[in-house]
């Protein structure tokens, strides 16, 4: 199936047991997700003035790839494509439509999806929190609110309840950092504030939130489960590494969306710049493995209106990646960021990593600089035990909507037919030789 084999630099293999596929969230990819806060939000932005919606692109998540009914195809499209494990989310605001409420079917579809995966030879590892809230939380204050560590444990005990053992892998809160950061510090997602306080009020309780799951998943297990957070590993440095106000800016973006959280897995307490370091009880240690979702660099500088600066360039750095979304390709970022989490001391997934694209070539040469960048970490004694490409399909890329191509397989927006990219093939054969490439003949 597709076309031959890409020509790749040489690399050993990975690891026996390592661990390969893709990731989709439910809202981005289930279609009609129509009782979460982000739903709303985009409907909302239809009847703002001027017109045109909040999403960039006019658009909003709508029937997205409609994988709500068309999951068992999708899973024998990953089979097919060599995919071992599919990483995908539980939609909270499906399973508890209203507070206290759980809706069987909900739970039935989701046991069906799971189910499915496993007939195709697929390993469910499923993320309880991925960027939603029911409307029945955010309409009572969302992630302001402090009954939500105990809302979201409630959900998570259930569905790990009924889902039984279909899964060992669980991600509690999916980049539980961009929730303070872009919805209330930058104010770019739903609610769309800009408040410092407020930001560090909701940093402060999903921290407790993702607490409270990891024990919540534990106590209804019934059989051995691996459970963590996924970070947004954004990987900050100077853009003149001489300029002190450079560097201050690098370290108090850095301490805010990464060492903060790990302060928290690592110490059990509420670092700065939330907190004053108070103890959270069962904090301390609550991860058995940690999900890392890299994409960028980000460059700061500390004499501008903007201080953290996405997708900015330093003169004579050569880069001959360039992506929708503005970012910065910095492959050896990756790297460093997985060696910085294994002082953690556990298991690490890189649980995203992909680029939006519409240039195929670009999109599989960056898939090889980023996996010898992992392979380097693995090398340099890091504990890495999967990679998960984003995404498996072309979906709806949040406040960006569908004008973002990041899937090995593009989706037409009109009929919803399934194109696998030739980066798709490529991906197929590393994954059959477990990373071993070789350069084509």
């Amino acid at each position: 199936m597709g076309p031959p084999r890409v020509g790749a630099v040489k690399r050993a293999a990975f690891p026996p047991e390592f661990l390969w596929g893709s990731a989709t969230s439910a809202h981005q990819v289930e279609g009609n997700c129509d009782r979460n806060h982000w739903w709303a939000w985009e409907q909302e932005g239809l009847r703002a003035e001027p017109p045109g919606g909040y999403v960039h692109d006019g658009s909003v998540s709508g029937i997205a790839c409609d994988y709500y009914h068309r999951f068992d195809d999708d899973h024998r499209l990953a089979a097919m494509l060599g995919h071992q494990s599919l990483r995908i989310s539980v939609e909270w605001s499906r399973i508890e439509p209203e507070r206290g409420r759980f809706d069987p079917v909900a739970m039935d579809h989701y046991k069906r999806v799971c189910d499915s995966m496993l007939r195709h030879g697929l390993m469910p590892t499923l993320t309880l929190h991925h960027f939603t809230n029911p409307l029945w939380a955010q309409r009572q204050g969302g992630w302001e609110n402090p009954e939500m560590a105990a809302w979201l444990a409630r959900f998570a005990g259930f569905a790990v309840r009924e889902l039984g053992d279909r899964a060992r892998l669980w991600w509690t809160i999916n980049e539980p950092m961009i929730a303070p950061a872009l919805g209330y510090l930058l104010g770019v997602h739903p609610p769309c504030v800009r408040d410092p306080e407020r930001a560090r009020a909701v940093a402060r309780h999903v921290l407790r939130a993702h607490g409270a799951v990891y024990h919540a998943v534990h106590e209804a297990a019934r059989h051995t489960v691996e459970v963590g957070p996924v970070m947004a590993a954004i990987y900050f440095e100077p853009f003149d590494p001489a300029s002190k106000a450079d560097r201050s800016v690098t370290d108090s973006s850095d301490r805010f969306m990464n060492e903060f959280f790990a302060a928290g897995l690592r110490e059990g307490v509420v670092a700065p710049p939330v907190g004053d370091g108070e103890l959270i009880p069962g904090l301390r240690g609550s991860c058995d493995v940690v999900g890392i979702n890299y994409y960028m660099r980000a460059l700061c500088r500390g004499d501008g209106p903007e201080v953290v600066l996405h997708g900015a360039r330093r003169g004579g750095e050569s880069h001959d990646l360039e992506d929708e979304m503005g970012w910065e390709i910095f492959p050896d970022g990756l790297r460093r960021v997985l060696s910085r989490w294994n002082a953690l001391g556990k298991p690490l997934y890189v649980t995203e990593n992909g680029m939006a694209t519409l240039d195929d070539s670009a999109r599989t040469r960056h898939l090889q600089m980023h996996l010898d960048a992992v392979a380097q970490a693995i090398a340099e004694g890091a504990d890495v035990r999967g990679y998960f490409y984003w995404s498996l399909l072309d979906n709806f890329e949040w406040a960006e909507g569908y004008a973002r191509h990041f899937g090995l397989v593009a989706v037409d927006r009109t009929t919803l037919e399934r194109r696998p990219r030739p980066t798709a093939f490529a991906y197929r054969d590393l994954i059959a030789s477990n990373g071993a490439l070789q350069p084509a003949n």
